[in-house]
């Protein structure tokens, strides 16, 4: 028998849909096995990303409640009084001379190249330099404890003494966490980091009854076992030795980078925190410690995943040598990291006008200047393709939108301060500046990427 026309018809017509269910299957077992080949080739980035995301999520709910805790417990006055005491080692953290930058910089880019020796004379030499300008520092602050001790200033005594101790973690520390972040041995980093924050967060019930006293030891007591752990289960297990041709290597390289880093970091906020102190006093930079606890706690998901980041980057210019693929690797998490942080700022706006005049009572003039400093970590978020700018390794390309920032934080502190007085001019300037900052970083970004594709 014959088929007919509408036979044959039906006929192609199941075949070709059997082809297309064939082919949309085959599509699918592509892409499944194509995502478990990303997965498989990215799991150490996965699990250090996690174990920081764990940590730094921990370690943000635990910074948020013992920061209301501590203005609960005490005064604006009290908590600006011991903020002053900080700001001097703030200012002297450039005395590492940008080591810790150079290693960030040179280790993973050594490691791209396959050149360890290289990796432990660098590691060597700014583990040296290190301890030595932590001893340096330390007696420094012993001697203003001594002079506060004849002086019989017992405020003075022992807020200088808390910096003697911190000062540790602030140069030996940060040098040590370095090696962690550069050879991804993230886990580890993260438990420390955890301890370090439960110790923190367990003292502040001490506040009640020290005062002025407790903030010294929540200061020093989680920097020493910060310290401790941190060389215990450090890494690189070198003998120091300050080796010159090295550590001018280090320096070389870590110095440029080190200067316009402490613009951005460090002494931009010991001058936030100068600012404030002496246009509106004590009182002022208390309410401003309160705003700055919540930025820190938000922060923590954008310096996480900077952390993770900032090695990779770094190792994958040094084998590829392109600020093009690099940004592609970079800008899809940016927007998604810089749009989630925006709606955590735009809602916590809500939270702070009901909870802050029912958990601290006390800081409600400070409700303002905590606003803006919701938005801090949604800039920070955004600031993660500048990492590609580090990578080049030019000190100039990374370090031109900082001066940007730098003229316009000022300049708006000045033409905000007639209208909404100190506290909150110096908090929106230093926002304003952290923007400009990064939008002239995009620009350069740009730019040289235009170049590049350009040469192709």
């Amino acid at each position: 028998m014959c088929a007919t026309g509408d036979d044959v018809k039906m006929k192609n017509s199941e075949e070709i849909t059997n082809d297309k269910i064939f082919e949309d299957a085959s599509i699918l077992k592509n892409l499944i096995i194509s995502l478990r080949a990303k997965i498989s080739r990215n799991r150490q980035f996965i699990k250090s990303v996690a174990a920081l995301l764990s940590s730094n999520i921990l370690s943000s709910v635990l910074t948020a409640v013992s920061g209301f805790l501590v203005a609960r417990f005490m005064w604006p006055g009290e908590v600006g009084a011991f903020r002053a005491f900080t700001i001097p080692l703030t200012y002297l953290m450039f005395l590492n001379l940008g080591t810790n930058d150079g290693l960030w910089r040179q280790i993973p880019y050594y490691v791209g190249k396959k050149m360890p020796e290289r990796v432990n004379a660098l590691a060597s030499s700014a583990g040296a330099f290190n301890l030595l300008m932590s001893a340096v520092v330390c007696f420094g602050f012993i001697c203003c404890a001594t002079y506060s001790l004849v002086r019989h200033d017992l405020y003075g005594v022992f807020g200088w003494l808390s910096q003697a101790i911190v000062c540790w973690g602030i140069f030996y520390g940060s040098y040590l966490t370095s090696t962690y972040r550069t050879l991804n041995h993230f886990v580890t980093l993260a438990r420390i980091e955890i301890a370090q924050t439960i110790l923190t967060f367990g003292m502040v019930f001490l506040l009640p009854f020290l005062r002025f006293y407790g903030l010294c030891a929540r200061v020093a007591f989680p920097a020493m076992l910060g310290l401790w752990l941190f060389h215990r289960e450090r890494p690189l297990r070198v003998k120091y030795r300050l080796d010159i041709k090295a550590l001018k290597e280090v320096i070389k390289i870590g110095l440029p980078f080190g200067i316009w880093g402490a613009l951005y970091t460090t002494g931009w906020f010991a001058t936030e925190s100068a600012l404030i102190l002496a246009l509106d006093g004590v009182v002022a930079l208390g309410l401003f410690s309160v705003a700055y606890a919540v930025r820190s706690a938000l922060d923590s998901l954008p310096v996480a995943i900077w952390k993770v980041i900032t090695p990779r980057v770094v190792t994958s210019f040094a084998q590829e040598g392109s600020i093009r693929k690099a940004n592609t690797r970079i800008i899809e998490v940016t927007a998604v990291l810089t749009g989630f942080m925006a709606i955590v700022a735009y809602a916590g706006s809500f939270l702070l006008d009901i909870f802050v005049p029912l958990l601290i009572p006390k800081y409600i003039t400070g409700i303002p200047v905590m606003k803006v400093c919701l938005w801090f970590p949604v800039v920070q978020a955004a600031y993660l393709p500048i990492n590609n700018l580090f990578a080049m390794g030019r000190p100039w390309l990374f370090g031109r939108g900082i001066i940007v920032g730098v003229v316009v934080f000022p300049i708006a502190t000045w033409l905000l301060l007639p209208q909404i007085g100190g506290l909150l001019a110096v908090t929106a300037g230093s926002l304003l500046g952290r923007v400009a900052r990064t939008l002239a970083a995009y620009v350069d970004l740009y730019i040289l990427t235009k170049k590049e594709k350009e040469v192709l």
